[in-house]
């Protein structure tokens, strides 16, 4: 009994001891073994660490990715990067170079690397020219959803419509269907015809007296009207063309250059006889044909009827006279001819464009125009043209020039006057 009583006081007192520790504690003294105490410590914590992390292991439940998720991702890389490349942009802005003086290297390098980000950002602009971004994008399950849903809406409501269309293809065969189209059919014949009767009846209002009293009046009213208009347009100003400024001014521009034209015709035709013939190739054959066959014609009528025979009042017949202004005529050409051939050459050539020389040929000239319009009033005025191109007045003048014609284009052949009297004869 004494053993267990002091078994129980020595008990009692270890538990008062061990009290006594735990609320007053004991002042730690660092050494060794406390040391190697805390690393055992922190080892057995690391143990069981990794104990419960490998009975964990496998027990989690990984998330998917959401699209908000995935929103956050990429929201947190940029604002990184932005957050990276701001701290890097502020290192770069205050580097030591810049602190330093600026030299001409620097100066060259930074105008190099202006130029070099300016050509990057050109190269890259080209190259990405025509992408976007929303052409790259994956459709996200919402916009993939509706589209799927508005498809079958779509069928869905092709499909009621077709069977709307479908369903009652069996009613028209119904007898009372038939009955009520008919009905509807008479009853829109009757209203037809019964609008049809109304309007004949209204018709009758054209033969009224009073209704062809009003008809007339109208006609009469509107031939009025149309008198009054018509005076009144009548007595109002009216444009007249002959005395408008452009039209006096055209007639007098126009009468100026009929009379231009006029005096340039006058000027051309001056001088020349109104049987001139234009000398065609036909013209020269045909003319040497004349020749030869009037030179044949001349002598046989020579020999015939003037050959022997004395000539009787020759002097006053109208063809003798003519003859005689042909032969004036011929010896004026002789003249000039001889005076060509005779003086030309010898002393006048330097003398042909001399102030008296041109004076003499305008004289000459002027002297040609009044005997041709001396002739003209005298012979061809006031008497017409009267005389047909085959009276022997005219054929005698035909050969008269032919033959003076072949006195000038032989120069240097003389003919005698006896022999030109003969020719003249003959043509007489």
């Amino acid at each position: 009994m004494r053993v267990s009583a002091i078994q129980d006081l020595r008990e009692d007192e270890n538990e008062d001891w061990e009290e006594e520790e735990k609320i007053f504690l004991k002042p730690v003294i660092e050494d060794r073994n406390m040391e190697l105490a805390r690393k055992c410590s922190e080892l057995i914590s690391d143990v069981h660490y990794k104990e419960e992390f490998k009975k964990s292991k496998g027990k989690c439940i990984f998330v998917p990715d959401t699209p908000q998720l995935k929103h956050v991702k990429s929201l947190g890389a940029f604002i990184s990067e932005v957050k990276y490349k701001g701290a890097a942009k502020k290192d770069l802005s205050n580097p030591l170079y810049q602190q330093m003086p600026a030299t001409i290297d620097s100066v060259f390098a930074k105008e190099l690397m202006h130029l070099q980000s300016k050509v990057l950002y050109k190269q890259k602009h080209d190259a990405e020219k025509g992408f976007s971004d929303y052409a790259r994008m994956r459709e996200p399950p919402d916009v993939k959803h509706a589209m799927e849903v508005s498809k079958h809406q779509s069928d869905v409501s092709y499909k009621k419509d077709v069977q709307d269309t479908h369903r009652y293809t069996e009613v028209l065969n119904r007898p009372d269907i038939k009955k009520a189209t008919e009905i509807t059919k008479i009853i829109s014949d009757a209203k037809y015809k019964k609008g049809r009767g109304e309007l004949n009846k209204e018709s009758a209002v054209l033969g009224r007296p009073d209704f062809e009293h009003a008809k007339g009046v109208s006609k009469l009213l509107s031939q009025v009207k149309y008198k009054e208009k018509f005076s009144k347009e009548m007595k109002s100003h009216q444009y007249n063309p002959l005395d408008c400024a452009s039209f006096k001014q055209a007639q007098i521009a126009s009468s100026l250059a009929s009379d231009v034209k006029y005096k340039e015709n006058y000027e051309k035709s001056k001088g020349r006889s109104m049987l001139e013939f234009v000398d065609t190739p036909m013209y020269q054959v045909s003319k040497e044909a004349q020749k030869m066959q009037s030179e044949k014609t001349y002598r046989r009528d020579f020999e015939e009827g003037i050959k022997g025979r004395p000539s009787l009042d020759l002097d006053k017949t109208p063809e003798f006279l003519h003859i005689k202004q042909v032969t004036n005529l011929l010896k004026e050409k002789e003249y000039r001819k001889d005076l060509e051939e005779g003086m030309k050459g010898k002393g006048m050539t330097v003398f042909e464009d001399t102030p008296d020389l041109i004076r003499v040929k305008n004289a000459a000239q002027i002297l040609n125009e009044r005997q041709y319009k001396k002739d003209l009033e005298t012979e061809i005025k006031g008497k017409g043209m009267d005389v047909g191109p085959d009276t022997p007045e005219i054929r005698r003048a035909k050969k008269a020039s032919e033959i003076a014609s072949m006195v000038s284009t032989a120069p240097g052949v003389s003919f005698p006057l006896t022999e030109m009297m003969f020719l003249l004869f003959r043509v007489c």
